[in-house]
């Protein structure tokens, strides 16, 4: 007989940012417990609000299904004597078993034949299970901070009010952080005054909480809101600015969503949007309104956890609140823009970058000198002087009132409060821009003074850490290393910015020279291999195919366009019939160096005078003549045309090994053999390890 198991846990408000994780956890520990218990189940729910965690099993089996076991004694050839007669040995073993002899017989195993029996072991009934399995579940779930309460001293993500369990309609009764579970449950905390219900089954639950103005369903509190604030927003003349991450917040900020709109003084449009936007979202939660022309509104959306009755008095307290905010975002602008960020670099000497890597004073010298660099290698020195002040003023924002209250706006404030003081555009621009992407779908610089002082600021972070040791481990980033070289391949892709990632690397490792750190082949050489796993995620984010990634990033990872304009023409010419071939070729040559204890580094010379067959001479004669092309096509990036050439290849390769034994007797004749295949491994690994592709 399948059941319903429906489980509740309520709490006092969980944070909104906890419940990515915690749902993740719920289902793949359910999951993965009940196929362990082998216990059938049908689909898992788990859904949530601010108070509780709810998780529905449907069609579970009432028990796990009956097994048999083999149990096994003595080995079958000391069970009996001339075959027949039980020894001691064959007699304690179906003593100990409370079987007789003959209910015992020959089995085979990996060992070899024992004599035994198959035992039948009834399964667990599922309540039997599920009073292991829940309270261990949820003992174990990790928060980002716990809580104890009570004298159990269970933790939690908050407190634990009360515990509904339900199996097949029946109590059962799971004891959790010194409760015991129930029937019963709580409709909306302030609207029904925190009415307490008994439920029978999950459909029952869903329609006395409806009731009750409890929504348990996330989505469905999504699409509400969703359609409230565009319907309020046409009300008042404005449309919503899209945030998907406060409208995911909120969504687990409210059991039953309404939207009021509030207004605040337009005396407050003169400060920047970004400023605007950011007070009325991060403290409070608000959405901003904008009108057709894309002109700010002096208007808010909040979305709150009650019913229209209460409305204008929660619009009223929400309005005195924000006039609050903007008073005091309007008085950081207006005492910040007073110093020059000029005047503020000094200040930067007394806040710490990192213990072992000095101050972010020091730090914007780096990015000076290596933003330089970067600009001489691409041979813009059109762009020093605007690169230099920027990356003198690119972190002053950093002690100005406004950053230090809203975090998230580091940078832009700086672009903001370099164009209000004079300070031309494309620098104001490039320190606005120069903590882009902050994420994967984030956009770059929108000019290449901001793309350069990005990589520049990155590259210095990164490979700043990897000279002291602090690499990333596991979930620990801290300097979040990950996300800033995913930053830096992006913004050389989005700009086809060619750089040689080792000799910037070299350059940045040289301006730490007066602090404790890892010489840079070591330090370099641990950053490679974090540089290629980044690219190979930005490249198959992109849809390229993982054979393809490898090819390419395996071979030479140091410029990451280079890298992808190799991985196009890789992946346009691997449909080609005579490109296969030739992978397949690859690798039997790979092999055959390989055996031979020989690779790119340790190759053969080739005297022609040693050739015998014609199938030699015409594949040496083919290499030497497509050689200089192909340095050619790569010298100016025409990667296909590279490859096309190396395809032309494949009548001489697929002549050669028809006619020609490699591992020739002679051993002058073998190594001026593999001396040749040698020569062919370095053009194609030049360009890419085909041999990775996959020939199917």
């Amino acid at each position: 007989m399948d059941l319903e198991l429906l489980v509740e846990i309520g709490c006092e408000e969980i944070p909104a940012r906890y419940f990515d994780s915690i749902l993740e956890q719920l289902n793949l520990r359910f999951s993965q417990s009940l196929s362990e218990f082998k216990l059938p189940a049908g689909q898992i729910d788990i859904l949530a609000t601010p108070r509780r965690l709810i998780l529905v099993i449907h069609q579970l089996a009432s028990c796990q299904p009956d097994r048999t076991e083999i149990i096994t004694g003595p080995p079958f050839a000391q069970a009996f004597e001339n075959d027949k007669t039980p020894t001691r040995a064959a007699e304690g073993f179906a003593r100990k078993h409370h079987l007789r002899v003959e209910d015992l017989r020959c089995m085979e195993t990996d060992k070899g034949r024992y004599l035994g029996f198959e035992k039948k072991i009834p399964g667990k009934e599922a309540g039997q299970i599920l009073l292991e399995l829940l309270p261990s579940i949820l003992t174990h779930l990790e928060f980002p901070r716990r809580m104890k309460w009570e004298e159990s001293q269970f933790f939690f993500g908050r407190p634990i009010r009360w515990l509904l369990c339900l199996l097949g309609g029946q109590v059962l009764p799971a004891r959790l952080a010194g409760l015991e579970a129930s029937n019963q449950t709580y409709g909306h905390r302030i609207l029904d005054s925190n009415l307490r219900i008994e439920v029978r089954d999950f459909e029952d639950y869903c329609n006395q909480l409806s009731k009750l103005h409890v929504q348990i369903d996330p989505n469905a509190r999504l699409e509400k809101i969703r359609c409230l604030l565009q319907k309020v927003a046409a009300n008042h003349q404005g449309t919503v600015i899209h945030d998907p991450d406060l409208l995911k917040t909120v969504v687990y900020l409210n059991e039953h969503p309404s939207v009021v709109c509030g207004n605040f003084d337009p005396s407050y449009l003169r400060l920047p949007r970004e400023v605007l936007i950011t007070v009325m979202r991060e403290h409070q939660k608000y959405f901003s309104l904008q009108d057709s022309q894309g002109k700010l509104l002096p208007k808010f959306l909040a979305v709150v956890d009650s019913d229209e009755v209460h409305h204008s008095s929660i619009t009223l307290g929400h309005e005195r609140v924000l006039r609050a905010r903007l008073a005091d975002a309007s008085f950081f602008w207006d005492a910040d823009i007073k110093i020059s960020l000029e005047d503020r670099c000094e200040k930067l000497k007394k806040i710490i970058f990192q213990e072992k890597l000095g101050s972010v004073y020091d730090k914007t010298g780096r990015i000076g000198m290596l933003a330089e660099f970067i600009a001489k290698s691409l041979k813009r020195h059109d762009l020093l002087e605007d690169l230099r002040l920027a990356a003198k003023i690119c972190k002053a924002d950093l002690t100005t009132e406004m950053v230090k209250e809203f975090t998230n706006l580091q940078g832009i404030m700086g672009g903001l409060y370099a164009q209000a003081q004079g300070i031309s555009e494309i620098v104001a621009s490039a320190i606005y821009d120069h903590y882009k992407p902050a994420a994967a779908e984030d956009s770059s610089p929108r000019s290449l003074v901001g793309a350069i002082l990005s990589v520049s600021d990155k590259l210095d972070s990164v490979i700043a850490a990897f000279s002291i040791g602090q690499v990333p481990t596991g979930s620990k980033d801290p300097l979040a290393l990950r996300r800033q070289t995913l930053g830096v391949i992006k913004v050389l892709l989005d700009h086809r910015i060619s750089l040689s990632i080792s000799q910037v690397a070299a350059k940045a490792h040289s301006n730490l020279k007066r602090l404790p750190q890892r010489n840079f082949e070591e330090t370099y050489r641990e950053f490679r291999d974090f540089l290629k796993d980044r690219m190979k995620f930005v490249f198959r984010e992109q849809g390229y195919r993982y054979d393809e990634i490898n090819a390419v990033v395996e071979v030479d990872s140091d410029n990451p366009l280079e890298c992808l304009e190799r991985l196009r023409a890789i992946a346009a010419m691997r449909s080609s019939q005579d490109f296969y071939s030739l992978s397949v070729s690859f690798k039997r040559i790979k092999n055959i160096l390989v055996k031979a204890g020989l690779d790119n580094n340790n190759t053969l010379p080739v005297d022609p005078e040693l050739f015998q067959a014609e199938e030699e001479r015409n594949l040496f004669r083919k290499i030497e003549s497509i050689e200089p092309a192909i340095r050619r096509s790569r010298k100016t990036h025409e990667y296909q045309a590279a490859f096309e050439l190396l395809a032309s290849l494949r009548p001489q390769v697929d002549r050669f090994f028809d006619q020609v034994l490699v591992m020739a007797d002679d051993k002058a004749l073998q190594k001026n053999r593999l001396g040749l295949l040698g020569n062919l491994l370095m053009i194609f690994t030049d360009l890419a390890d085909i041999s990775e592709i996959v020939v199917s």
